[in-house]
């Protein structure tokens, strides 16, 4: 496996499209309910800036997109900006190679690098040991669960929250 890892691009989309795509209609890993369009993911990429606090990491394995992890704003108000949510999402193809792994340390590698991020949170419907698991292994802390926060696939998911400080 040549596995690269890089800030990613808009020619990145339609790959990270299909990949969130999957997630989206297969699993209750993520609260969208309809797939996201090119369209959309094109608004989405807007946020990023490889120096800042929203950032977009892309792992390519063999010159082909296998998985993202991003950094996006955690709340609309603005005493909030410090904060960021995190999240990761591989390829259904590339699950269990550790790229997941990889590309959130460089992420959250990043992030510190700037110093413009207080703290890091990750969002992770229960159960998901693997997830858990690998926010744990990051730094991240349970901050707290969110019973039943939302409804997908006929049912109510509870969620963890996980906190990592930067300090």
């Amino acid at each position: 496996m040549n596995l690269s890892i890089r800030n990613g691009v808009e020619a990145d989309l339609p790959a990270i499209r299909d990949i969130i795509n999957h997630y989206i209609v297969e699993t209750a890993v993520i609260f969208d309910i309809e797939e996201v369009s090119l369209e959309n993911r094109q608004e989405w990429f807007k946020q990023f800036d490889p120096s800042g606090r929203h950032q977009l990491i892309v792992a390519e394995v063999d010159g082909r997109v296998a998985g993202y992890a991003s950094s996006v704003r955690f709340h609309e108000r603005p005493a909030y900006q410090p904060s960021v949510m995190t999240s990761v999402y591989v390829s259904k193809n590339q699950l269990r190679q550790g790229i997941g792994e990889t590309l959130y340390r460089v992420l959250l590698g990043a992030l510190e690098k700037t110093e413009l991020v207080h703290r890091a949170y990750g969002l992770v419907v229960i159960p998901n040991p693997g997830s858990a698991k690998l926010h744990e292994k990051l730094g991240f802390h349970e901050a707290g669960v969110l019973n039943e926060a939302g409804y997908k696939l006929e049912q109510y998911h509870d969620v963890r929250i996980y906190e990592r400080r930067f300090e």
